[in-house]
């Protein structure tokens, strides 16, 4: 098991933080190159400018897939447990478990307490 793996509830944060990051980075790094490098007070920062927003995108690149996947894995346990529909939700209930097994933590719980609130789940 690697390093993500053990982060097991915190995923959807940490790759949220390093997304926003890495688009801050590369979005600053962008302006600098687009409107500051001719300034000549700002005009030093261009070779590292272009090596941060390198970095940025490497983030981005690593980073986004996995928040993407996991804000949608969110996005449907909100969905599913807006429903107040019962075929409805036993129609959707597999979903809600997978996405709640993967993302973990706090969804978990919420889900699992949800599912009991509603007689789909027995204690």
């Amino acid at each position: 098991m690697g390093w993500w793996d053990d982060q097991y509830g915190n995923q959807l944060r940490i790759s949220g933080t390093g997304t926003f990051a890495s688009a801050l980075l590369t979005t600053l790094s962008a302006a600098q190159l687009m409107f500051l490098q001719d300034n000549a007070d700002f005009s030093d920062y261009t070779g590292i400018a272009i090596v941060l927003i390198v970095v940025g995108g490497i983030g981005l690149a690593v980073s986004a897939p996995a928040f993407l996947n996991l804000s949608a894995r969110a996005n449907t346990l909100d969905m599913i447990m807006t429903k107040t529909s019962m075929s409805e939700l036993r129609k959707l209930k597999p979903d809600g478990d997978e996405a709640a097994r993967i993302l973990g933590g706090g969804h978990l719980e919420a889900w699992n307490a949800f599912l009991q609130e509603k007689g789909l789940k027995k204690r």
